[in-house]
């Protein structure tokens, strides 16, 4: 019988054929198992990380001082301190509700494990128990803090080892943290564990919003009224980064006759324009109205906390919401006022701005560093504002008027001179006729 050898040939085609065959078998086996730890996307998606083109223009505006709330910083080394904190509000909240016990808080978490992890943008790593205990230290530390910072005499009789309110500043610290965009829970937990404490069961105490409200009055009083939590409707309530946002939502919006990117001209443009500057009074900072020659702008305080204000909240926009980004708008239409030290000046002396900065160009610097990257829609809100704006500062007669008025009426003795020398202008041209007249 003849055998048939194999050729070197034929022996390298069926090797690589195999290594085709295994190659393809892991990637699939790989895919799969990756298929079963990723979750698909979900409408829940509200906690999102800071995109790199934002977070490069000022990292430390959305990352947390002094503790981690949700899984996006759990257990960096920096934040551990705090959560030796957490287990003692834990204990205060067990000692104030006796009829609530770890097993209730934990079977709340368990039932809302999924609807939790739909929340947040990417994967959670941790597995069921650490994700749990994560979640309920972190929502009982937001309550405890919330009933702290309302009921500051008389609730908690073991305040006094409380080493964040009896630092001030740590307090401060906590504050921001709990309104970084990286560094919410969703609003739904706290309130279900919120309704658990015997605060919630006595109708004189405060509701969660409340609270909440009132937490968020403390580092900007001008962006968070009092009553403000009267307009919000709770179940609508993503988070803290949310919540601050509906506090401006602003009543009435100017859009443009067409679909144009915001611009306008500066502050000192517009007043040398003759545009009259107002303060209004209005509910929110964004209802912005041009009327008549008269530009109505609420009241805006910039202090060292703006800008930590104002990136989260855009931050929240852009990861979001899409088109419906007014508090975006709003930073391009004040950035376009205050293009320079000369237009804060201008709205500060209007009482348009109001600057806690060291200067004007700190003012500038700023509203121009949150413009950078920052994403509006055409045809947006005060859009047609702008449009307006634009379309006064074109018509020559308004920059003449108000250069007559800016020069020769500036003050009663420069505007009695002016009338002097024209009502003796206009007696002599009178004098001269009537002489005229006279002659043969």
């Amino acid at each position: 019988m003849e055998i048939v050898g194999t050729s070197s040939t034929d022996k390298y085609i069926m090797d690589q054929s195999d290594e085709v065959s295994l190659d393809i078998n892991e990637l699939a086996n790989s895919l799969r198992e990756q298929l079963k730890i990723k979750k698909a996307f979900s409408q829940a998606c509200c906690i999102y990380r800071v995109p790199e083109r934002l977070r490069k223009l000022n990292e430390k505006a959305y990352t947390p001082r002094v503790v981690s709330i949700g899984p996006l910083h759990h257990g960096k080394e920096n934040l551990k301190a705090m959560e030796d904190h957490k287990i003692m509000y834990l204990q205060q909240f067990l000692e104030q509700n006796l009829l609530v016990s770890v097993e209730d808080l934990v079977y709340v978490i368990k039932e809302n494990e999924t609807a939790l992890r739909d929340c947040y943008a990417e994967t959670i790593s941790l597995s069921r128990k650490d994700f749990a205990t994560m979640i309920l230290l972190d929502a009982v530390f937001i309550i405890m803090v919330l009933l702290n910072t309302k009921y500051l005499s008389g609730y908690y009789e073991s305040r006094r080892s409380d080493h964040i309110f009896y630092r001030p500043f740590k307090i401060v610290d906590v504050m921001f943290d709990m309104c970084l965009l990286e560094n919410q829970l969703p609003f739904f937990i706290l309130q279900k564990l919120f309704e658990l404490s015997s605060v919630a069961s006595n109708p004189e105490n405060c509701t969660l919003t409340e609270l909440t409200c009132w937490l968020l009055t403390v580092p900007w009083s001008d962006w968070v009224k009092e009553d403000s939590w009267k307009i919000i409707d709770s179940s609508g309530v993503l988070h803290f980064v949310d919540f601050l946002r509906k506090c401006q939502q602003p009543k009435e919006q100017r859009f443009p006759a067409k679909d144009a990117l915001f611009d306008s001209p500066t502050a000192t443009e517009l007043h040398q324009s003759g545009i009259k500057f107002k303060n209004s009074k209005k509910g929110s900072l964004l209802d912005i109205t041009f009327s008549n020659g008269i530009l109505e702008i609420p009241q805006l305080k910039i202090d060292d906390t703006t800008e930590i204000l104002f990136r989260n909240l855009q931050a929240f926009e852009q990861c979001h919401l899409g088109n419906d980004n007014f508090v975006s708008n709003y930073i391009t239409f004040i950035s376009c006022l205050v293009r320079a030290p000369n237009d804060v000046e201008v709205l500060a002396r209007k009482g348009n701005l109001k600057n806690m900065l060291n200067s004007d160009e700190a003012v500038s610097n700023l509203l121009y560093n949150l413009d950078q990257e920052n994403i509006v829609t055409a045809g947006g809100f005060l859009s047609g504002i702008g449009e307006d704006l634009k379309s006064y500062c074109t018509k020559r007669r308004h920059k003449w008027m108000a250069t007559f008025k800016q020069v020769y009426f500036n003050n009663p003795w420069t505007g009695i001179s002016v009338f002097a020398a024209t009502f003796l202008l206009i007696l002599t041209v009178i004098q001269t006729v009537c002489s005229i007249i006279q002659l043969p």
